[in-house]
């Protein structure tokens, strides 16, 4: 191999205003920082860390999205995160039922860190989606609410489950009709 491929390194231009997702050797270090949390009321300490430590992050400190961002995460993801302590069994079925993770055959301390890794790439892509879409119009809660929900669409189809029973989250019946044997379920 020619030592011109090996130095070969693309320039890559971004829009004004654009971010970029965490480089791998960040999210490491934050989901080890996340392990260290001292209890889930420190977990809001630790989103503004985590704000501070992502450009995307930084484009949201002092705006009108940040309290509810750290709010909703918060109540969504705090409560969910057994770092303390608690049953491998209960920690591999919370992973697995949240983020669709298969963590057979890990070690405790390594299913404990890959949870806490995904954790913080569903934050960040929150994040990144927030401040990429700059200064949309809207609820800041609304808007903070329809981030979080794209992002667990692809990172964590298990928190979709969990957000239908959130306080203040609005129930929806839905719409549906009866065809012969079936029910056909509308707009989902």
């Amino acid at each position: 191999m020619t030592s011109r491929l090996l130095a070969y390194r693309p320039e890559m231009e971004m829009p004004a205003g654009a971010s970029l997702p965490l480089q791998q050797e960040d999210e490491l270090a934050l989901a080890a920082q996340l392990l260290e949390v001292p209890a889930p009321q420190g977990f809001d300490a630790f989103l503004a860390r985590l704000l501070d430590a992502t450009a995307a992050g930084r484009q949201l400190r002092g705006t009108p999205l940040e309290r509810p961002l750290r709010g909703l995460l918060g109540q969504a993801l705090a409560p969910m995160l057994p770092l303390h302590g608690g049953p491998a069994q209960a920690l591999r079925q919370r992973a697995a039922r949240i983020f669709g993770m298969e963590l057979e055959g890990l070690s405790p301390e390594d299913k404990e860190f890959e949870l806490a890794r995904h954790v913080v790439h569903l934050i960040d892509a929150v994040n990144t989606q927030l401040a990429q879409d700059g200064a949309a119009r809207g609820a800041p809660a609304a808007r903070v609410e329809a981030a979080l929900l794209q992002a667990a669409r692809t990172l964590a189809p298990g928190l979709l489950k969990h957000a239908a029973h959130m306080p203040g989250r609005r129930q929806d019946g839905g719409r549906w009709r009866r065809e012969g044997g079936h029910i056909v379920v509308l707009d989902c």
